[in-house]
Order: structure tokens, then C-alpha cells, then sequence
């Protein structure tokens, strides 16, 4: 690859409809690119990533916190939530309240959820004697002895989320945020970094084609919401309120909730030191773009400047 090139950097994505506002405009050629799109789950692209085998890659808020040595923060992108986020949900038989010493199955599919829904029960509610056990949510509920409680995530939570032998719903994203005062951040987007560095001038360019695409996205959310709509998963209007839930940049409020949610990490033993909040260092092709990547990715980016 040329030194400053964006052609061939490996760009994962999440494979669900909540990144559809970020990746539609690239995916349908509205942005210009160079990316290889890479699709997968939360998890599988948290270990592409640890691994070295993507450039660049929304990971789950977790992975970065686990492994800053492998990977730095891209400015003013992340998938958030300040209030109900309805795709990150416990369900269960009886009250959550009464679920110390109970087993609650968890999704393969994410890290960050699980992480928070642990937090939840022994911050929050004090429980020390939950049991977890991870497995597929599909075979779980259908193997005859189903769980008391779930954990689902993104599209699996919109289908699962009125089942009706799992009457008592948690919404991790309303729960944190009723406890906190503060947004709750899923995911992050990083740049690989270690032995095999991405170029600063390619990530600056990365950079602005995905703020490219999600300025789009958030401006034609009408023609993403229609073309999702064909996934089944949600109608027309669902998914307008789907969309509306999250925001989908960093600032002041975000960052204040992900480093709290961060020093909770450290506090059930799951990381041994709150990680850097560490920012890629490259500037994109343009000043003007710079300009108007500094202004929305907020004072990270400029104080990495």
C-alpha cells in the first residue's frame, strides 16, 4: 500500500442494523472508499482486532479497555446511549431482583453487555451470587430447560424483546443511565496499532470517510430506516425510534460515562488499571476537513493533535 493510501485497510462492522446509519453511505458508494468491509459480531470483530487482522474496527467499549496496547481510539465516532437503547436487554421468568443464585444465559455475540449487566448486579444490586453461562440464545430457549434469565443483544434483543414466557425486561442502556446520570457507550471505533502501524495519513483519511458516511446517514435516515425495514426485524417507524436512541459521536457526557464505566471495570476485577483514554494522532486530507473532524470529535482529537 502507498504511503498516505486508504486502499485495502480493512474496516470491520458490526453485522447488525445499529450500524446501518454509519455504514449504508459506504456500502451503497454515497461516501468514496477504499475500504475491504469486514462483517461480524461484537465479539468476533473484539478479537480481529486484538489479533492484528483489521486495520480499523468498531470494537466493544471493553475490548479497547482490555487492550489499549493493541489499539487507539478514533475521535468523535462510537455508538452510544443516553436513556433506553432497546437492543441490549435482560429478560427474565421473575423480577430481576430476585435473580441472586439464579443462572442468566448470556450472548456470545457481545462483551461490553456482559460486562455491564455484571456490573449492574453486584454495583448496583449487590448480587455476589449470580451464575453466568454463555451460550446460544436460540438453542438455550429451545433445549427444553430454558433459563430464568438472558442477556440478548442487537437484533437477536428486537426479536426476543416481547417474548412472553420473559415478562420482566431490563434495558441495560435506561438502567445504567437511572443509576449514573450519565450515557452509556457500547462501542468504539480504534485503529490497530503495534508492530504493523496503520499509516497516520491513511487513518486521517479513514477518518473523514466515516464521518462522511455518518453525516449522511443521520441526514437520509429515512432511507436507511426503508431499506432496513426489509430485514423484517423492525417496520419503518420502529426503526426511526430505534435510530433516534443512540448517539453516534464522543463528547463530554460520553466520555465522562465510559470512564466511569471503565473505573466499575477495574472495581469487579474484570481490568487491573483504568486505560488511557489514547487518541490517534493523525489529521485527515484537508485542513477544512480537520477543522471538521477537530470540531465534532471534540477536544480528544485537538489535544492529540
Amino acid at each position: 500500500m502507498g504511503e498516505g493510501r486508504m486502499r485495502g485497510l480493512k474496516l470491520g462492522k458490526f453485522a447488525f442494523l445499529n450500524v446501518w446509519p454509519i455504514y449504508y453511505a459506504l456500502e451503497t458508494g454515497r461516501v468514496d472508499h477504499d475500504f475491504e468491509i469486514v462483517a461480524g459480531s461484537p465479539a468476533q470483530l473484539n478479537e480481529k482486532m486484538r489479533r492484528g487482522e483489521l486495520d480499523l474496527s468498531p470494537v466493544s467499549s471493553v475490548a479497547y479497555a482490555r487492550h489499549p496496547d493493541r489499539m487507539q481510539l478514533l475521535p468523535g465516532i462510537a455508538i452510544a446511549c443516553d436513556g433506553p437503547v432497546q437492543s441490549v436487554l435482560l429478560l427474565s421468568r421473575r423480577p430481576v431482583e430476585d435473580l441472586d443464585g439464579q443462572e442468566i444465559l448470556l450472548t456470545r455475540q457481545s462483551d461490553t453487555s456482559v460486562v455491564l449487566l455484571k456490573v449492574l448486579m453486584q454495583e448496583l444490586l449487590g448480587f455476589r451470587r449470580v451464575r453466568y453461562r454463555r451460550g446460544g440464545l436460540r438453542e438455550g430457549l429451545e433445549n427444553g430447560a430454558p433459563p430464568t434469565a438472558f442477556l440478548a443483544i442487537g437484533d437477536e434483543a428486537l426479536v426476543y424483546r416481547n417474548h412472553p414466557d420473559y415478562p420482566y425486561v431490563w434495558d441495560l442502556a435506561e438502567v445504567w443511565k437511572r443509576w449514573t446520570g450519565l450515557p452509556f457507550v457500547f462501542a468504539l471505533w480504534v485503529v490497530r496499532r503495534g508492530r504493523r502501524p496503520v499509516h497516520t495519513q491513511a487513518v486521517g483519511r479513514a477518518v473523514e470517510a466515516l464521518w462522511a458516511a455518518k453525516r449522511w446517514g443521520l441526514e437520509h435516515l429515512d432511507v436507511i430506516c426503508a431499506q432496513a425495514a426489509r430485514t423484517g426485524i423492525l417496520d419503518h417507524a420502529g426503526l426511526e425510534r430505534y435510530y433516534r436512541t443512540f448517539s453516534f459521536g464522543l463528547n463530554g457526557q460520553t466520555l465522562a460515562g465510559l470512564e466511569l464505566f471503565f473505573r466499575h471495570m477495574v472495581r469487579i476485577g474484570d481490568i487491573g488499571q483504568l486505560p488511557p483514554l489514547d487518541f490517534v494522532q493523525a489529521g485527515p486530507g484537508t485542513e477544512e476537513s480537520r477543522v471538521e473532524i477537530a470540531r465534532e470529535g471534540g477536544r480528544e482529537w485537538v489535544g492529540n493533535a
